[in-house]
């Protein structure tokens, strides 16, 4: 029994400090800390991983698209909303 305890408590320690163990963090020359958030951000700002095929709309959703955008001119824009919500009530 008191094996079975004290394997129960190493476990519970041991996955405890797990759960709180720090990020990974890398420092570099500059000594800025870098995080996976950090790396993965910069990866998408400087577009290391974007699709060289070029992507293409339809004619269909492309002119839905612009008359959206030129239906968007049709109203002027409010000096100051009335309600908490941006829809037409």
């Amino acid at each position: 029994m008191k094996i079975l305890t004290a394997t129960l408590l190493l476990s519970a320690s041991v996955l405890s400090a797990t759960a709180f163990a720090e990020p990974e963090v890398i420092y570099t020359q500059n000594s800025t800390p870098q995080t996976a958030t950090h790396r993965l951000l910069e990866a998408q700002r400087s577009g290391q991983n974007a699709s060289t095929e070029e992507q293409y709309l339809s004619g269909k959703v492309n002119t839905q698209i612009y008359e959206r955008y030129v239906k968007s001119f049709s109203r002027p824009i409010p000096e100051r909303f009335s309600s908490d919500t941006f829809t037409e009530e």
